[in-house]
């Protein structure tokens, strides 16, 4: 197999010195790396030390890509791992998001297919269920219920939420981080 060699242009583009199309490209500390598919798939992710501040540091032909600092999956103003039908919230390596789902799987009419809330990677909502599971038609197919990684019957979580409500206000908390950690 003859090895590709690249040049690299500017840090938003990578041209082959033949006629294979890039597949992957990547930012890392030491700079651009541009693959092939077949290249991609014969290395392993660990050869890699995923940065960059500005945008995704892994991003292939599809549009799918993953935002990295430090070798760590991390994003604060959106999903950090984005592929065609999933997306992910993380930060700082951790599935992590406050105002949603933090995972999203869509069936391929763009329904959505399953939806999970985390909050610092624990299986975590306080109004409604923290997993949903839908059908192609996107009518709820299951649902499951969680509170700091904790599941619970669905009578049980709405009783213990009930209980939380019932509290004098200087006890109450009222955002969901505050919830993990409480409890």
């Amino acid at each position: 197999m003859k090895e590709i060699e690249y040049i690299l242009t500017d840090t938003e583009n990578c041209i082959l010195n033949d006629s294979d199309s890039i597949y992957t490209i990547c930012y890392t500390k030491q700079g651009v790396q541009c693959f092939t598919m077949t290249q991609w798939y014969n290395r392993t992710v660990l050869d890699f030390f995923f940065h960059r501040e500005d945008g995704p540091a892994w991003i292939n032909k599809k549009g799918e890509m993953s935002y990295y600092i430090n070798n760590t999956i991390h994003r604060e103003d959106g999903p950090a791992i984005i592929r065609t039908t999933f997306k992910k919230w993380m930060m700082n390596g951790k599935c992590h998001r406050t105002d949603g789902p933090a995972c999203i799987w869509r069936h391929n009419n763009n329904h959505p297919s399953r939806e999970l809330y985390y909050i610092n990677d624990n299986r975590h909502r306080i109004d409604g269920p923290a997993e949903i599971w839908y059908k192609e038609d996107g009518t709820i197919e299951g649902e499951f219920y969680y509170i700091n990684g904790k599941e619970y019957r669905k009578e049980d979580y709405h009783n213990l939420i009930n209980e939380m409500k019932a509290l004098p206000k200087s006890l109450k908390l009222t955002h969901q981080e505050q919830w993990v950690r409480e409890l």
